[in-house]
């Protein structure tokens, strides 16, 4: 699939129709190249041309007046455009990439946040490996609440005292962070993130889970999880253990689910327990999941699930699956199995995606268990509810020719559930 040129002005995140031509490694995870992959891809890239557009719009406009920020923004357009295609994408794949590249315009905001906004993306030039020998100057407008976030190491980077600043420059595969009050830090710059052990009273490491980022403690995040109400610092070690004990059991019965998870997810929010399990996947934070952690193989059900709408957030991007027939049916909203409420037919679509994928890692597990676990209500009710939702969907959607590929593959693995 060859993507479309997305350098010019005013790009949408659309496709044409003779480009998307299959729905591959959607309905259930798959190996790594199918459609699906390329997408998030194509979605990373586009991430960093929004970046890119914003920033020259403004120097166009010659919106900065602070020498600083003038200067970072024209080397930051400078770096993006020797880079190629590839790279670009890599250095915005990262969680924060998608709520950096929307940010408000300068107008509506006042003070520093103009230039925090449209110069936040910064971040993902620094400490990449795709990116060699820069060097520039992180102002104090950057700083939300005194620290800088860091995706690629998932480290927080401390201003230090007032009104400092923080030379960044990469150069022969090291990065080196110089404050203006005196600290520094050298770096090796190869991709595999600060080193075991790691500790420094100007970059705090923030918690993983393998390889996977723990956004609890990012504070530029904190607007789009406070909602969600997310665990604490003394409840996040024990959910974070467990959420890797579900990977491992994930590896051991889904191996295709597994990696595809190392493929698309970047990151998790550990929630507070409620007595129930819950979990989200907010588009907003393309590649997140939030969950609760409560028990392992409950924790593996979760990962499915919200994996699934990892999976279709990204497709979705690109071609809309199916609309209702009717638009008063729409308006009204259809009966959902899995909620109380009317749902619009997208809701539904989710549901019988998701559940699916639920069904499967039950099945999954009986036979990893050898016919010593017998599917339970979970997995019936999940079942009747997918066939539920299902017949609405056959009876009230309009798919486009990709949603009509994904809903025959739905009608054909709802026969095997």
């Amino acid at each position: 699939m060859n993507a479309p040129d997305i350098s010019l002005p005013g790009f949408k995140e659309q496709l044409p129709a003779e480009v998307l031509t299959d729905c591959a490694g959607l309905c259930y995870p798959a190996g790594p190249g199918n459609t699906v992959d390329m997408l998030f891809e194509l979605a990373a890239l586009t991430r960093s041309e929004r970046f890119r557009h914003r920033l020259s719009t403004a120097l166009e406009a010659m919106y900065f007046t602070d020498a600083s920020e003038l200067q970072l923004a024209r080397h930051a357009v400078a770096v993006l455009d020797r880079l190629p295609a590839d790279s670009r994408a890599r250095l915005f794949g990262t969680p924060l990439a998608e709520t950096d590249a929307v940010r408000h315009d300068p107008g509506r905001t006042s003070g520093g946040d103009k230039s925090k906004h449209l110069l936040s993306s910064i971040r993902h030039l620094v400490h990449h490996p795709d990116v060699r020998d820069i060097a520039f100057i992180l102002p104090p407008c950057l700083f939300y609440q005194g620290v800088f976030y860091l995706p690629h190491i998932h480290a927080l980077l401390l201003r230090g005292t007032e009104g400092a600043t923080i030379a960044v420059v990469e150069k022969h595969g090291k990065t080196h962070f110089v404050w203006s009050d005196g600290p520094s830090i050298t770096l090796a710059n190869d991709g595999s993130g600060l080193p075991p052990g790691f500790k420094h009273p100007r970059l705090a490491a923030l918690p993983r889970i393998g390889r996977f980022a723990i956004l609890n403690g990012a504070p530029e995040a904190a607007p789009l999880l406070s909602p969600f109400d997310p665990a604490t610092d003394e409840e996040i070690k024990e959910g974070a253990d467990r959420i890797s004990l579900a990977l491992e059991l994930l590896e051991q019965i889904w191996p295709h689910a597994f990696h595809a998870i190392h493929r698309h997810v970047k990151a998790f929010c550990i929630l507070k327990q409620r007595g129930y399990s819950r979990s989200h996947s907010p588009p907003e934070l393309p590649g997140t999941i939030l969950m609760s952690a409560d028990e392992v193989v409950r924790i593996g059900d979760l990962l499915c699930h919200e994996s699934s709408h990892v999976r279709m957030n990204v497709f979705r991007l690109y071609d809309p699956i199916a609309q209702a027939r009717d638009p008063k049916a729409e308006a009204a909203g259809f009966i959902s199995p899995w909620r109380p409420d009317l749902r619009p037919l997208k809701g539904l679509i989710d549901g019988v995606h998701a559940f699916l994928n639920v069904c499967r890692y039950h099945r999954k597990l009986g036979e990893w268990c050898d016919g010593a676990w017998i599917p339970g209500a979970i997995y019936e009710r999940q079942k009747q509810n997918v066939i539920q939702a299902n017949a609405l969907l056959l009876q009230h959607a309009a798919p486009t020719r990709i949603g009509a590929m994904l809903m025959e593959e739905f009608i054909r693995e709802e026969a095997l559930v």
